[in-house]
């Protein structure tokens, strides 16, 4: 299945609305004095900041399209061909292997390597008695070990090729904390997401923990000889404070109920936080870091709509799309406090005290259009609670020249590299 961003979905319904009514004359001025560009094919080298096109293991592919509101970046790594659509996924994917580097290079470290003889010896024993003794065995082994063996298999064989258990098994261990959580400590010390989506990088995570665990040193102790160029992270999940702590230390159970609170205290339904924390498209560091985006907010209007749309996210993309909306907005309250948010045709429009229409869109590269063109007179029309004092575009990449200026002619203001991204 073709997966479409928000952005192209957001404008192709507005502008299809708008084709349904006569042209406007904002629409005739700018066709007229700005002409319509082609999807353009970027390149690597000449947009990205040098630590994102090449690294010690990876290197992007210097021809970049551009379609679906993303830049799509072909990466070859040391572990296999990748493929990242959007700005941000770059980020997280040269991160996840810049990570793997080091998570390999952790091998030469003596402590590390005492850790895996000792470790070594353990799951043996247990998967013996796993077939023997079952119920005795899972009460007299630690939680994090059982889980290990349930999620990757019964030997440390099966524990270096990533075997992975049935659905069954998978959700058992999600509340098993000691093995997860130093999995989760180590992934964030690497600046990548615990529950990356990416199985390469899953499987590393697993064959380093699993010595830590059992061999009972420290995180840090086993990172200790990852230095240089395999030890130096790309922080794409980038994390602090309260919120760092939450996704280290609790595991997906208790995040879980941690988020729903979170959202009932904002006034939304169980119903709406079930169906947004029961979809499994979306990760649980996405709930988390959307939900408290939101909740910096403060009690507006329109959160409970942003949840509901943000449940039928139908890809992983999708979800992160919505994950960086919700940043932006909280970025933007910051700057001057959020009154409202207001949704249509899945695009989110918020309203700041000043009475300022603020439209934050993940774009990496918007070039001008007749989708476009059509789109920056219909989102005008988004009904607010008071009529807008002005309209500004806020999105997470970088327009051309064309645009820029077709935009400022239009009076829609433009704010660009909303977030934090791997853009020069």
């Amino acid at each position: 299945m073709k997966i479409t961003s928000i952005v192209v979905s957001t404008v192709v319904t507005l502008a299809a609305t708008l084709a349904l009514h006569a042209q406007t004359a904002t629409q005739d001025a700018l066709t007229s004095k700005f002409a319509f560009e082609q999807m353009p094919v970027l390149s690597a080298s000449a947009i990205l900041r040098p630590e994102y096109c090449k690294g010690l293991f990876f290197s992007v592919r210097d021809q970049v399209p551009t379609n679906s509101g993303w830049n799509h970046y072909t990466i070859d790594s040391n572990f296999g061909v990748f493929e990242a659509s959007g700005n941000m996924m770059l980020m997280r994917t040269v991160a996840e292997l810049t990570a793997i580097g080091a998570l390999q290079a952790m091998s030469q470290n003596k402590e590390f390597m005492g850790a895996v003889e000792k470790s070594a010896k353990v799951p043996l024993v247990v998967a013996e008695n796993l077939v023997n003794k079952p119920g005795d065995t899972i009460a007299s082994v630690p939680k994090g070990i059982f889980g290990f063996l349930n999620q990757v298999g019964q030997t440390v064989t099966d524990t270096a090729s990533g075997r992975k258990g049935s659905a069954a098994e998978g959700s058992a261990i999600d509340n098993i904390s000691g093995f997860s959580k130093v999995k989760r400590d180590l992934a964030m010390k690497l600046g990548v997401d615990p529950y990356s989506s990416n199985d390469t990088f899953q499987k590393a995570l697993n064959k380093a923990a699993w010595p830590i665990f059992l061999g009972n040193i420290s995180v840090q102790a086993g990172m200790s000889c990852v230095g240089g160029p395999a030890g130096k992270a790309l922080f794409a999940f980038n994390t602090t404070g309260k919120l760092g702590e939450s996704l280290r230390d609790l595991d997906p159970a208790d995040l879980r109920v941690k988020n729903l609170a979170t959202l009932k205290e904002m006034g939304i339904s169980k119903a709406d936080g079930d169906a947004y924390l029961n979809n499994t498209l979306i990760l649980p560091s996405i709930q988390t870091v959307t939900v408290n985006a939101l909740a910096e907010l403060g009690q507006i209007p329109g959160r409970d709509d942003f949840i509901r749309e943000a449940a039928g996210s139908d890809s992983e993309l999708m979800a992160f799309s919505y994950q960086y909306t919700a940043q932006m907005m909280a970025n933007l309250n910051r700057i001057s406090p959020i009154t409202s948010i207001a949704h249509t045709v899945h695009l989110t429009v918020c309203q700041n005290k000043n009475g300022a229409m603020l439209i934050p869109l993940e774009w990496d590269y918007a070039e001008w259009s007749p989708l476009v063109n059509a789109f920056v007179p219909a989102v005008k029309e988004v009904k607010l609670p008071t009529p807008a004092t002005s309209h500004s575009l806020v999105i997470t990449g970088v327009a051309s020249p064309t645009t820029v200026s077709a935009l400022a002619a239009a009076n829609m203001n433009l704010s660009t590299k909303a977030l934090p991204g791997p853009l020069k």
